[in-house]
């Protein structure tokens, strides 16, 4: 197994630059409270060529390895896990569009996507189909030359930001089995009959979250990506690679709360020594960053998986388990570590605590990615 410091490490440094330089954890607070969306920042990536990391350059990507993606998601994690979603939003979207996406499709968009005039949302989950997202009941009818829309999707991030376009999943043949009548559609907020509404929520204010009205709206038959009724399967192929993506970026956000909080406990005294020097704080600390660094060699197994074609279900939803844990866990006994100080709403650390509480539901609940986890070792049936 390649040690993902080695071979990937200018891909590590670029990115630990951008995040030092440019959106480091407290330019990260002070965007989230402030509910502001640092575009320069997106702009920068997109100039870098990282949306198209993976995806090779005569389809219009930037070439490298799904490991390079986890390298950069795991490093924008020490600013924001909420950059982590939005990028992954755009760059495994990208990946979607190149694989699926007509001649037409691909010359428009990934130009545009990898420039950064455009990115992108994505929009299943709705307000009685969450885990059980096949259950969706926004429904797509044909009409000539376009599709009729009309229904409700909730929590969609990033859905309301400028030059957004949402890849949103409907069901356009309410007669066929649940998995097999749902269809994507790439749809412009901006047409007649779509109203967003940014939901107020405790954390992940950077990007924001967003319900999605949608009034009898009208997209054109060419925004289908992919067939008609055969979009939920391949959510499926694309899913593990995302909860990958967002993993990498949990390890990223526990590496730095970790090491904010090891600068601490050297630093402060308490009983004439460093409170660090206190066996109870060592040893949390010690088991912190065992499971820190063993859950970053389960999220790069997973994309060396990914690079050789080989399933990678498994190690997506374990990473996903073990890394929404590990932030939660990391955010919460830190934030103990640095008494009063830590629950100062001018230290990053309440920003990831927020985003740590969401952390075992974004990108899929804990429970349903140990279902995932227990069908491929055949303890559920398929």
């Amino acid at each position: 197994m390649t040690e993902p410091g080695t071979i990937r490490e200018p891909v590590r440094q670029a990115a630990r630059a951008l995040v030092r330089r440019e959106c480091d954890e407290w330019r990260c607070l002070e965007w989230d409270k402030a509910g502001v969306y640092p575009r320069e920042v997106f702009d920068h990536i997109a100039r870098l060529g990282w949306f198209g990391i993976g995806i090779p350059p005569e389809r219009g990507g930037s070439g490298g390895t799904a490991g390079d993606l986890l390298v950069v998601a795991e490093e924008l994690g020490r600013g924001s896990t909420d950059l982590v979603a939005c990028f992954s939003l755009t760059a495994a979207g990208l990946r979607v569009l190149v694989t699926d996406g007509t001649d037409a499709q691909r010359a428009e968009l990934v130009p545009a996507l990898m420039a950064g005039r455009a990115r992108l949302s994505i929009a299943i989950t709705e307000p009685d189909a969450g885990s059980d997202a096949a259950s969706l009941a926004t429904a797509a009818r044909r009409d000539g030359d376009r599709y009729i829309i009309r229904g409700q999707k909730t929590f969609c991030e990033a859905a309301g930001l400028p030059d957004t376009l949402i890849q949103l999943y409907a069901r356009t043949d309410p007669t066929a089995p649940r998995q097999d009548g749902i269809s994507m559609f790439l749809l412009d907020p901006g047409l007649p009959g779509v109203t967003l509404r940014r939901l107020p929520a405790m954390g992940r204010n950077i990007t924001g979250v967003y319900e999605v009205f949608l009034d009898d709206v009208a997209v054109p038959a060419d925004r289908m990506v992919g067939a008609e009724n055969g979009a939920w399967r391949r959510l499926g192929r694309e899913l593990p690679l995302e909860r990958l993506i967002i993993s990498a970026g949990f390890v990223g956000a526990a590496l730095q709360v970790l090491d904010d909080t090891l600068r601490h406990v050297r630093e402060r005294e308490q009983f004439g020594r460093p409170i660090g020097s206190f066996q109870s704080v060592a040893h949390l600390l010690v088991d912190l960053h065992t499971r820190a660094e063993s859950i970053r060699l389960l999220v790069y197994r997973g994309g060396e998986l990914c690079d050789a074609g080989l399933p990678h279900a498994k190690e997506a939803s374990m990473a996903k388990i073990a890394s929404a844990e590990l932030y939660a866990d990391a955010a919460r006994s830190c934030m103990q570590l640095h008494g009063g100080y830590g629950y100062i709403t001018e230290h990053p650390l309440t920003m990831h605590y927020a985003d740590s509480v969401i952390a075992a539901v974004a990108g899929g609940a804990a429970q349903v990615q140990r279902d995932i986890v227990a069908r491929e070792l055949g303890l559920r049936p398929r």
